[in-house]
């Protein structure tokens, strides 16, 4: 059944929407962001259940120089325990809504990814996480991906322990059939844990974004970035409420009243021509003047 947005996200969901509100300072810089390598920013929406998307809280649109497209889905919570555990319910479902991500129709192997991002985890549990899908990025076929994990392998025992772990969900989820192992490659192969510092004093996360917003504002408006980044996680929380989405023309529409923004990255290097020309042309006049100027 639909969901209403403000039940699932909530207006004042503050994880969530400081994660949505970092990658809409990446939209904002047309900068690169974690989760999805050599492409950057074009789009970033939330909670888009209703509209098709498993993994709802946090959906990015990539693209590379070429405009070739990749979507990261992500769940946002502010804690995650990694476990099949049947009361750790937030882990088991974000299993359930990569795989149901991964099946999706439109879903491009090798490209687009889906999985979480945190704010708080045990230390030993997000190294193993993020190392058994590295290692099955690192695996071209699902044969040499489980001779990781034979005797003699190079797996750990705590890597082990969590590829066991999601192989019990993806199990759950198939309700009790065994999964291929070419599918347990496949499905943590396009898996990432993203972890986010937002929610302490000394977070690290909010200073990055707030550099990138510096980096686009007029040096006379460089002052309001803290403002701009203040705004920009409002905008993201309201939204949420509200499914929305955002492009970066919606984005600058949104910020531009508050601060004087610089031209977009994508244009700068036409903007220094233009200012060489301007510059040029001035001198140019200046000269002509001066020689106009000189007796005859």
């Amino acid at each position: 059944m639909p969901q209403s947005p403000e039940l699932a996200g909530g207006e004042g969901f503050t994880f969530e929407g400081d994660a949505a509100a970092f990658y809409l300072a990446a939209l904002l810089a047309e900068a690169y962001a974690p989760g999805i390598d050599d492409r950057i920013v074009v789009r970033v929406s939330v909670q888009q259940r209703d509209f098709g998307e498993p993994l709802d809280d946090v959906i990015v649109d990539f693209e590379d120089a070429a405009k070739n497209p990749a979507r990261l889905s992500l769940q946002a919570k502010r804690s995650l325990t990694i476990s099949d555990a049947k009361t750790n319910t937030d882990f088991r479902d974000i299993i359930r809504d990569s795989w149901a991500t991964l099946k999706k129709p439109d879903f491009r192997i090798n490209a687009d990814r889906y999985g979480a991002a945190v704010g708080t985890i045990s230390p030993d549990k997000e190294r193993a996480i993020k190392t058994l899908c590295d290692l099955a990025r690192e695996s071209l076929t699902a044969e040499h991906f489980y001779t990781r994990f034979a005797d003699g392998g190079n797996a750990s025992d705590d890597i082990k322990t969590v590829k066991n772990d999601v192989v019990a969900l993806l199990e759950e989820v198939a309700k009790g059939t065994p999964c291929a192992s070419k599918e347990v490659h496949q499905f943590l192969a396009h898996f990432v844990l993203i972890q986010f510092d937002f929610l302490r004093e000394g977070a690290t996360a909010p200073p990055d974004a707030i550099n990138r917003i510096k980096d686009c504002l007029t040096p006379n408006a460089a002052a309001k970035a803290p403002l701009v980044w203040s705004r920009i996680v409002q905008l993201a929380r309201a939204s949420a409420g509200k499914s929305g989405q955002f492009d970066r023309a919606r984005l600058l529409r949104s910020i531009s009243p508050m601060a004087r923004l610089r031209g977009a990255t994508s244009f700068r290097l036409d903007l220094d021509k233009l200012t060489e020309l301007t510059a040029f042309a001035r001198d140019f006049s200046r000269q002509q003047e001066c020689v106009h100027a000189l007796p005859e």
